[in-house]
């Protein structure tokens, strides 16, 4: 003999203990229970087993009658009494596994019809996720559910056949129970981290169902009992006896994975119980009571399912990522984040928010959306020839205009392209003609009209005109640069394709000030990115620096499988960057340059820190307006914020060195200043609250 089959009787025998205890223990517990009606016990013991008998005598005198001859109408009672549609089961049975394969079938058809279509609502993702999970499980549950559905049998009348839709039910049972089992194991395995390869995997199905192979009998034995007996004593000592036999039985399946039982344990409860698990898990007779642990582990995994059905949606996103970093929050005691000091220049390159042509490219669909309109205007040279993008800063507004440029003349078409940025701050009518007359080698001094006359001259045209917010100051006589724009936009011409570029906040002020029905026909919004496209922002840029990627130990959770620990940390990481930028990739940019760390080829990335916006809700309602001057027209000097302010150039000017210092504003090479990408979000959201900005 050798040790494994030592060991297995040794616990095979172990389990039988309680059984034996009951028998050694049954006439010490007579006599302890002296308030018991024993002779009445037994009275009701011998009158069920006389009923016992009599049922036996029924299907002996019934398979009598089918044999040598069935007395006249009597035929279906006879065919009831023998219990030959117990034999039914086994076509039944059959016909079972082929409507089970083929709801299977139906639902891994759909889950695939459902993938291979593009899946973009968020919904349906879900869906299939939960489709894929149910699939094995759903026509058993289906047929168990319609079984219920049938009328019940009594024993008087309809005899030992009567059983047969219980004895269905069994079958049901044991199969839901094997294909349970089965995906309990997988994701105990799965959850302590513990690699499957095909011999483990098949021992892991060869265990699973056997051991439910030993409970069918038993359950089917429980279903005759009580259909029998009608829960009399019988009934329910064989039903007591078989519940016995089957904790005994699962409990000797469990114990072949008890270590990853504890592992999922660890997972679930906090780290202060470990040492209690550890104990409770490796006791001489813990054994019995791996049972007790499924619930646990069935709560971990539900867990995990709800997260898997969630995590394509936005506000689940946001919810976990905030709790993350509530529960990381690490307050400041003074020590001083060294990380930037430590940032390979080289490696942060690939990381700047300027020119793109040598990065990847994420497309978002923004470059399609515009194109969709220029081929329409392109195709007839309609009078629709205007669109308008309108985003938040380093949304990728500009970029994707130049991506639709670039594209446009690889294809050598005879549309030419003039891409102007309009400088700051153009506020006046002649600057804005001199300008774009210039772009397209015209005189335009005589407004709108000049350009009328020279559109049959003209060959076909695209304006890209970007920093349109340049035009404008919220001053009186202070609007002519982009009413200027507007009449040369609304004039009717067939070779010209205006594409204007601007900042959301200056053109919610200008649909104010203008009406928003009447400026642009055709306006795109530029939606934010989502966390897949941030993601692919940023590991696209980082494969292309030649730099290995990890994480910190403080978003890795030391508790998950080690398989799985990397890509739970990405996750968790983009989750957290993702809201904490808001969408705007040049902000994750700069997050992303703030959070990572490189050491010898390697970029370690930490948790994204957002600046506290405590003291900037504390500042005064004058330095406030001047911010959300700031914000509607994106950069402004020191002048013209007094202008637009009507506010005291001191005061102007000691917001904007408070600014400067906590990191708020930043002042460019041309003397204007503008709200940094990391604290943008905060000053318009606290500007929001207070009524403070137009959108």
């Amino acid at each position: 003999m050798n040790l494994s089959q030592y060991s297995s009787r040794r616990y095979f025998l172990l389990l039988l203990a309680p059984f034996l205890a009951v028998l050694l223990l049954a006439p010490a517990a007579h006599a302890a229970l002296p308030g018991i009606d024993w002779p009445g016990l037994a009275m009701m013991l011998r009158a069920e087993w006389q009923q016992l008998h009599t049922t036996l005598n029924n299907v002996v005198s019934a398979w009598d009658s089918l044999l040598h001859g069935i007395p006249e109408g009597q035929r279906t009672q006879v065919i009831m009494n023998s219990g030959a549609p117990l034999l039914l089961v086994f076509p039944l049975r059959w016909l079972a596994k082929l409507f089970a394969n083929w709801t299977a079938s139906i639902l891994a058809a759909l889950h695939n019809r459902l993938i291979g279509g593009g899946i973009h609502h968020q919904g349906l993702r879900a869906i299939t996720r939960f489709i894929s999970g149910i699939t094995p499980l759903l026509p058993w549950v289906l047929l168990l559910w319609l079984s219920t559905l049938l009328p019940p049998m009594q024993q008087e009348t309809a005899g030992v056949g009567g059983a047969l839709p219980l004895l269905m039910q069994v079958y049901i049972l044991y199969v839901l129970l094997k294909l349970a089992s089965e995906w309990f194991l997988f994701s105990v395995c799965q959850g302590a981290g513990s690699y499957l390869n095909a011999d483990s995997t098949a021992l892991l199905e060869q265990r699973a169902r056997s051991s439910t192979s030993w409970l069918l009998l038993p359950w089917a034995l429980i279903a005759l009992a009580d259909y029998l007996f009608h829960r009399s004593m019988i009934s329910q000592m064989v039903g007591g006896f078989v519940w016995l036999f089957s904790w005994v039985v699962i409990s000797y399946l469990l114990h072949f994975y008890r270590e990853e039982l504890i592992q999922n344990l660890k997972r679930l409860l906090p780290e202060q119980m470990d040492p209690l698990i550890e104990k409770a898990g490796h006791g001489r007779f813990m054994n019995l009571i791996l049972p007790l642990w499924i619930p646990f582990n069935l709560l971990l995994f539900l867990q995990a399912f709800i997260a898997q059905l969630l995590v394509e949606f936005t506000w689940y996103q946001k919810l976990n990522a905030r709790w993350f970093r509530m529960k990381n929050t690490v307050a400041d005691n003074g020590e001083e984040d060294d990380q930037g000091e430590c940032t390979d220049d080289n490696y942060l390159r690939w990381f700047n928010a300027g020119n793109d042509w040598d990065y990847p490219i994420i497309d978002t669909g923004l470059s399609a959306a515009i194109r969709k309109n220029f081929d329409a205007w392109d195709a007839e040279r309609s009078d629709d020839n205007v669109m308008l993008i309108t985003g938040e800063p380093g949304i990728g507004k500009k970029s994707a205009a130049k991506r639709f440029a670039n594209a446009l003349q690889n294809e050598n078409r005879e549309v030419q392209i003039r891409q102007l940025d309009v400088p700051a701050k153009t506020t006046n009518a002649a600057d804005i003609y001199r300008l774009i007359g210039d772009a397209l080698e015209i005189d335009l001094s005589a407004g709108p009209a000049a350009l009328v006359a020279q559109d049959e001259q003209l060959q076909p045209t695209l304006i890209i005109l970007n920093n349109a917010e340049n035009s404008f100051l919220a001053d009186v006589g202070c609007l002519d640069g982009w009413r200027t724009l507007l009449s040369l936009t609304n004039t009717r011409v067939q070779n010209i394709y205006w594409l204007i570029v601007i900042n959301n906040q200056s053109w919610a002020y200008l649909c104010n000030v203008f009406g928003r029905d009447y400026q642009m026909r055709n306006v795109i919004r530029v939606k934010r990115w989502t966390q897949a496209e941030i993601r692919s922002l940023i590991l696209s840029r980082n494969q292309k620096s030649g730099y290995r990627l990890q994480y910190d130990d403080v978003l890795i959770d030391p508790r998950s499988p080690v398989a799985g620990a990397l890509r739970n940390a990405e996750q968790r990481y983009f989750s957290l960057l993702w809201d904490a930028c808001h969408g705007i990739p040049v902000t994750a940019l700069m997050l992303w340059k703030e959070s990572v760390s490189t050491q010898r080829g390697v970029a370690t990335a930490s948790i994204p820190r957002l600046p506290a916006s405590i003291g900037f809700e504390k500042s005064g309602p004058r330095m406030l307006f001047i911010f959300a001057a700031i914000v509607t027209h994106g950069n402004l000097t020191t002048a013209e914020l007094v202008r637009v302010t009507n506010t005291a150039e001191n005061i102007v000017r000691f917001a904007l060195k408070t600014g400067l210092e906590a990191g708020m504003i930043e002042k460019g090479n041309d003397g204007r200043y503008g709200i940094t990408a990391l604290w943008y979000h905060t000053v318009v959201s606290t500007l929001n609250r207070m009524n403070m900005l137009n959108e």
